[in-house]
């Protein structure tokens, strides 16, 4: 016989079931709702002045009740005709602007060219392109901010009549307007190398990553090699370390930019004299490229510097990406740990000083050593690899970050870790 109760229970669980439904609709509508109320609109526009070597800005805000305060420096003076809406005080060279409610606007002009040292450059604006880091452009700038306030970036270029484009490390949304987010922080910044002008650039997609490479036209920057040369060392990239940007900016120039190799969070510069891979066998592009990717830098203290964790590593990658990708024997890579090994012959402690050339050199044989113990000690389970993944979740690392992600692998009393060079 069936339940006189068995019908009325079946209505009543459907009941319940959406009324739960309709409740969990509800607080996540209110959610969202909350989330849009808290998101106020930061707009970046960049109108680029060739004739004086820089750039005026516009920082717009929709919701100044939301970005209450800023302050940034200008100890270098390199922001000048600074004014905005609602209050901005000058004082001893900071900046502090006090948002109106509703709309708010910040100008500025900031000088780009900048000498590195005497006559080379890390950032030059010329007549027919400009070449430079978003962190000179937006200074770094300490917010205050209403509770859950988050920003929604965008970054827009006026660019003067003959110029043709320009690229950052940043997704670009149409034209010359780039989406500017950064997950780690509420209030985005345009960090990175930024090149305008009358460039050339090659593009692709390398797995989940959107690769440009461009350099002013007639500077002899390889940009075809370059894309190539990703193309067949990318898988081992991405097996290294576990994570690849969403894009990739490389820049490149001739003299007088300065002769070396830069890298930011989303982007890297290389002098066009450089080459892929040096006569070493090490590979200045990917010594940058692992800056970029692994964000790994050395903690210093009034004792010792570790900075040669990260340019070891760097070094140590340029390399061994390169072996792994098939694109040298074991032979070849054995002879660049000996040349390496005789270069840093002198060296006595790793930790005293900033990571010179023969510092590295002689960190990059210590790494290898360590990779070496690792994957005798693990049964080859593990590798540095491992090791390099934990510190670029703590990215600013010491020694003992370095001994405690080891240690975690393979147990202590590691004999690479307990070298002299480390005392």
């Amino acid at each position: 016989m069936t339940s006189p109760f068995l019908i009325p229970l079946r209505y009543f669980s459907l009941v319940v079931l959406w009324s739960l439904l309709a409740t969990a609709n509800s607080v996540a509508n209110a959610a969202s709702d909350g989330d849009s109320a808290l998101e106020y609109k930061l707009r970046y526009q960049v109108t680029l002045e060739p004739e004086r070597e820089g750039a005026s800005v516009l920082i717009s805000v929709d919701k100044g009740e939301l970005l209450k305060k800023i302050q940034f420096s200008n100890k270098h003076a390199i922001y000048s005709d600074i004014r905005g809406t609602g209050k901005l005080t000058l004082k001893d060279k900071r900046v502090t602007w006090e948002l109106p409610s509703g709309n708010a606007r910040l100008t500025y002009f900031v000088k780009l060219t900048h000498e590195r040292s005497p006559g080379k450059f890390d950032a030059r604006v010329t007549k027919e392109w400009a070449l430079f880091r978003g962190d000179d452009l937006i200074p770094a700038i300490h917010t205050f901010e209403a509770p859950g306030a988050h920003a929604a970036a965008i970054l827009e270029f006026i660019l003067p009549d003959s110029w043709k484009s320009v690229e950052t490390g940043w997704p670009r949304k149409k034209g010359n307007i780039f989406k500017i987010d950064n997950p780690e922080r509420r209030f985005d910044r345009p960090v990175g190398w930024i090149i305008a002008g009358d460039i050339g650039s090659r593009r692709a997609s390398i797995s989940k990553t959107a690769i440009a490479v461009s350099g002013p036209k007639g500077e002899n920057f390889r940009r075809m090699d370059a894309l190539v040369f990703f193309n067949f060392v990318w898988p081992e990239v991405a097996k290294a370390f576990g994570e690849t940007p969403e894009k990739l900016l490389v820049v490149g120039a001739a003299d007088p930019m300065w002769r070396g190799g830069l890298s930011a969070s989303n982007s890297l510069f290389l002098h066009s004299d450089r080459p892929l891979v040096s006569e070493n066998g090490t590979s200045p592009l990917l010594h940058e490229l692992t800056h970029m990717v692994t964000r790994i830098t050395g903690m210093e203290t009034d004792t010792a510097n570790d900075d040669w964790i990260a340019e070891g590593l760097a070094e140590f990658y340029s390399f061994e990406l390169l072996y792994r990708a098939d694109g040298m024997t074991k032979a070849r890579r054995t002879r660049i740990i000996k040349g390496l090994e005789k270069w840093g012959a002198e060296v006595k402690h790793l930790r005293k000083s900033k990571s010179t050339g023969p510092v590295t050199a002689r960190a990059v044989v210590l790494f290898d050593e360590l990779d070496k113990e690792i994957k005798k000690r693990s049964n080859k389970k593990y590798d540095l690899d491992d090791v390099t993944r934990q510190l670029m979740e703590k990215r600013k690392v010491s020694f003992y970050d370095l001994r405690a992600a080891t240690e975690k692998l393979v147990g202590s009393d590691i004999d690479a870790l307990n070298s002299p060079l480390l005392k």
